[in-house]
């Protein structure tokens, strides 16, 4: 191996404690390291709904990229939210570069597509299309499933919320004048 290898960044696998990917990848960045936890956004349900939660790919596990100078086991070991490298015996596992720009290139695609998936924003003006409230203002708050929305209605002076079909529902365009 070339000298220059040597302090070639290489990526490693971590094992974090449960839940704690977050956290650790927060406190790896204190201590000046660069680390990647894939994300994925599913569809979950709570309290009988469905909502979206975002979750690690990989649950527990953590991609750090480290130069073998800066390689301190104990140091990286002591962050919170880590429990240990991960290791294959004595060899810590390392992971190909190709396999971490792959992986943020579809959670890159991922999140775009979501954005264009879903047509409206928390705080979007929008207006009443058809049914009983056709023609009142909105304000639209969250998503409820695919299909629906929890949206705040202007009756009479009040905000009222309420559910309704996305396809009731538009935004409103500022005027470009």
């Amino acid at each position: 191996m070339a000298a220059g290898d040597m302090k070639q960044n290489c990526w490693y696998l971590l094992y974090c404690k449960p839940r704690q990917e977050q956290r650790a990848q927060q406190h790896l960045a204190n201590q000046g390291f660069h680390s990647f936890v894939p994300l994925l956004t599913v569809n979950k349900l709570k309290a009988g709904k469905q909502v979206k939660v975002t979750e690690p790919m990989f649950p527990r596990y953590l991609f750090l990229r480290i130069s073998s100078e800066q390689l301190n086991l104990s140091t990286i070991r002591s962050t919170r939210g880590v429990t240990d490298f991960v290791r294959f015996g004595q060899q810590l596992a390392q992971v190909p570069a190709e396999l971490i720009a792959s992986l943020s290139r579809q959670q890159h695609a991922r999140q775009q597509q979501e954005d264009q998936n879903q047509p409206f924003k928390t705080g979007d003006e929008l207006t009443v299309l058809n049914g009983p409230f056709s023609g009142i203002q909105a304000v639209y708050q969250l998503a409820e499933g695919d299909k629906r929305s929890i949206v705040l209605l202007n009756l009479l002076g009040q905000w009222v919320k309420t559910t309704m079909d996305n396809q009731q529902i538009s935004k409103i365009q500022p005027d470009k004048g």
